[in-house]
Order: structure tokens, then sequence, then C-alpha cells
């Protein structure tokens, strides 16, 4: 214990106390730009509903809420809510400043990645994106999961990176239990469980039975970890889900051969509920999948490279906060740090270090990287796209990025000392050349996803409840513009403006 204590606050560990002093400065001041300028701060989206209000439940000791279970999204973060509701208020600050805090901590974990899987300087570069990263702070002053599900995932890549190094059976059960956590917070998780299994036992020497025994201790830990949310959705909410019951609609509304790729109803989603004289719940959507997917078998690989393509495209697909009007309201959110710069650099990084510097054993923290991207990736392909959850695998593209940046500025600041001819930088200067050029092509084809006119609409509601009519008459007007078939868009702006104009004449 006295050792650990030391290691915290040695020599050593001062660039990591200088990464998260950065990273929290940066969050503090977004903090103060969107507390005090955006209207949209404190506003529940629909996932964000239910999350407060369940930990506002569990803060006043109902602690399996009301009919909560079986739950519908992963139940960690009302949890975790709860317990923060519990012994500082019910706040919408108090949740920010708590995510905040584990926005920096995220940083500083990454920054610790990229030193271990790439050296000293990506390290700093990986760190340094992140600390500044919009999409990041975005978040975190948002009442949904998003920067818990980071941290967790975060967390458990250095867990399992940790007890790949160490291959003790009390770090493959932490590596277990932070899986199991990230399970509860989005259980798209559990697709991680198999290959993280198959590869602790490829790491470990021995005999098969030897080899067995680690995954068994992570898979077991993992298990253990997310079985009161199972004993909850069985006993209490009388029907057997792991974590959460949304599975099969989310499949069907993600696959289904009239599935947009993003998270909306498709029409025969919306005509299945129509006809079904029973609740949503009751639904066998996985069967009704099945039978369209028979009737037209062509719609699922269709629907996987649409999503696939939705996955790697540069907008931020939004789902509550849109980042476009967001980054109004605070420069740290207009740093060009996003998806569409750090993707196509991280892509690069992948391909540099395929190229020269492949891993040779089983134990580099970067098959682990690579490995948890991929499959991260497969688990939102296989039902929809949205920008927010794309979090984890950003978070590791920084790292690959970093990597690609350390290589670049090396060779070119050898090429600067020696000259170009002797130092030979030409793979340097290729990737700063494929840099923008990737970007290019990853460029969001069809905007129609990005920015809805539902997104200008929830915009002005919020500015007319500030009394800025002038705002709320303007984004009420764009809104109008993308959807002038909604008679609810005429409605509210002809009030707005009467407003506006009332306002105007008073003077006031």
């Amino acid at each position: 214990m006295q050792s650990a204590v030391y290691r915290v606050f040695s020599r050593q560990a001062v660039p990591y106390w200088v990464v998260f002093a950065l990273a929290l400065a940066v969050r503090a001041l977004d903090q103060h730009f969107i507390s005090t300028h955006s209207p949209l701060y404190g506003q529940l989206w629909p996932d964000g509903v239910v999350y407060d209000r369940w930990g506002r439940e569990i803060s006043q000791s109902f602690w399996f809420g009301w009919d909560r279970f079986p739950a519908i999204h992963g139940p960690l973060y009302s949890y975790y809510l709860g317990m923060l509701y519990l012994r500082f208020g019910a706040d919408i600050a108090v949740a920010a400043w708590s995510q905040r805090l584990l926005g920096a901590l995220t940083v500083v974990m990454l920054f610790w990645l990229g030193r271990r899987a790439f050296g000293e300087r990506a390290g700093w570069f990986a760190a340094l994106g992140a600390a500044f990263c919009p999409l990041f702070l975005l978040y975190e002053s948002e009442i949904l999961v998003e920067t818990l599900v980071l941290f967790l995932h975060v967390a458990a890549i250095c867990a399992f990176a940790l007890a790949a190094q160490r291959k003790s059976t009390r770090a493959w059960i932490l590596a277990g239990v932070l899986l199991g956590l990230c399970c509860l917070g989005r259980p798209n998780a559990l697709l991680l469980l198999p290959p993280l299994a198959l590869w602790a036992c490829l790491l470990t020497p021995g005999p098969a039975l030897r080899r067995v025994l680690p995954a068994a201790a992570m898979i077991l830990a993992t298990m253990v970890t997310i079985a009161p949310a199972t004993i909850a959705n069985t006993v209490i909410g009388g029907r057997f889900h792991l974590v959460s019951k949304s599975g099969g609609y989310n499949l069907y509304i993600g696959n289904a051969p009239d599935a947009s790729g993003v998270f909306a109803s498709p029409p025969s989603a919306l005509a299945i509920q129509e006809r079904a004289d029973e609740p949503d719940d009751d639904i066998d959507w996985r069967g009704h999948l099945r039978e369209a997917l028979v009737a037209e078998p062509m719609a699922l690989p269709r629907n996987l490279w649409l999503k696939t393509q939705l996955f790697w495209q540069s907008g931020e697909i939004p789902s509550g906060p849109n980042y476009y009007l967001q980054r109004e309201f605070s420069p740290l959110l207009r740093s060009p740090l996003r998806w569409a710069i750090v993707a196509p650099l991280g892509l690069l990084g992948i391909a540099l270090m395929l190229l020269r510097d492949r891993p040779r054993r089983w134990d580099d923290p970067r098959v682990l990287l690579l490995g948890w991207l991929a499959k991260f990736m497969v688990s939102i392909v296989m039902v929809f796209v949205m920008g927010r959850l794309r979090l984890p695998a950003l978070a590791i593209l920084f790292l690959f990025g970093g990597y690609a940046l350390a290589f670049m500025t090396q060779r070119l600041q050898r090429a600067w000392r020696e000259g170009f001819l002797q130092a030979r930088p030409w793979a340097a200067i290729a990737l700063v050349i494929l840099w923008p050029l990737l970007a290019f092509a990853l460029r969001t084809q069809d905007t129609a996803h990005l920015i809805g006119w539902n997104d200008h609409f929830n915009l002005a509601q919020s500015f007319e409840k500030h009394q800025e009519w002038g705002q709320a008459v303007h984004h009420y007007e764009q809104a109008l513009e993308l959807a002038p078939e909604v008679d609810l868009i005429h409605e509210a702006l002809q009030s707005a403006r009467e407003q506006r104009d009332r306002v105007g004449k008073s003077g006031h």
C-alpha cells in the first residue's frame, strides 16, 4: 500500500499529474462556458430522463425503482447517479462535475496506454488530443451514460494490458470485473467477452488446462459482476435478460430491410407495433426480423455495409445533443480534434504499424488495442450507428493517431537535422499527404442525418424558456426550412414572432 502511494506521488508520476491538471482545467473552462451560455444546459434528453428519474428514486432509497426491471438501458449509470444524488444532491452540476473528473482520468489512462504501447511522444500526442477532444467534452455536461462508458472501456483496456503482462489470476479477475461494468453501462460490451477469453488463452503458456484458467477466471468475474442486473431482471421484472431488455428491438430497427442505419424506427417496426395486441416488451422482435430477412436475404449484408460506412464517416450523427448546434456555446467545442480528423489519422497509424512494426507477441498491448477497436466496431454495426456510441473507438484511434504523429514528427525532425536526402523521410511525407486525402474520402456524403428539424426545434424551445425570442425565431425558421410540412413548427414560429415583436415594441 505504501509503495503504491509512493508511486502516485513520485517523480515518475509528475507527467501524469501534468496531464490530469491540463485535462481538468480544460473541462472546468468548458463547464463554465456551457453552463453560462448554452440554453440547452440542464435539458434532459429521452435517455437522460430515464437515467435521472431512476437515479432520483435510488437516492431516495427505492433501490430497484418503480417498475424499472427488466431494465430498458444498462442500469449502472442510474445507480451511479443515485449514489451521487444521495451524497451531493440531485443537481445537473453534480453529475456534470463528476463526469468532468471521469473525463480527466480517462485522458490520464490514455496517456499511460499511449506511452506503454507506442512510446513517450505518442503518449503525449494522444493525451493532448484527448484532453481537447470536443466530443468527449460535449457529453461530460449531459445526463447520459457516454462519459462513464468511455471511462470504463479505457480502464478495462488498461486492466487487460496489465493482466497480459502480469499473467496473475488477480489481474485477470480485475479485468473481468471492469469488463462486466462496461456491460452494465452498455450491453454491447458483452460481445468483447469471447475474443478476450480466447486472447487470454493464447498468451498463457503451458498445457491446455492451464491456458483455460485465466480465461475462466476472467469470464467468471465478468458474469458475477453483471449477475445483479440479471437477477433483478429475472426476479423483479419477470423476464430473463442478462443486462437490459432492448436488445431485440434494437436489432430489428438496425437490421430490418427498411432500416436507415441510425437510431430511428423504420416503417415496418411501426406497422408491427400497430398490429400487435400486446406491449412492445412482449413483441418477438427477433422473430419478426428473421421473417423479414428470410423474405429479403440481401437486406442484412446491405445494412451491415451501410452501417460500416456510417461508422467511419466523418459526421456526428446525433441522438440527443447535437454537436453542430452545441459547439456555438463553447470555444472548446470548436476544437478540430473530433472524429473527422482523428479517425483518418488513427487508421493511418494502424496501417503504419502493420507495415513497419507489426506486433510479434500476443501480449503486445497493440494487439489488444486493435482487437478491441475491431470488435467494438462490430458491436455497433450490428445494431445502429450514433455519434455518441463511437466514443470508445475514438479513444483508441487517438492512440494510433498519436503513434502516427510521433512517427511523422520524428522523421521530419531527423530530416531537418540531417537533410532530406540523407534521412529519406518519404514515409512521413506520405502520411502527411494521405491524412487529408483519407479525411476527404471519409467525409459524410448525406448530411441529412447530422442536423434535423427537431434539433433546431429543440434549441428554439430552449431559447424560448430563456426568453431569447430572436434566437428562438431564427431556429424555428431553420427547422421550417428542413420540414415545411410540419404544422407544429408553423404554430411555434408564429407564437415566437409575436412574442419577439411584443418585446421589441415594449423596449424590453
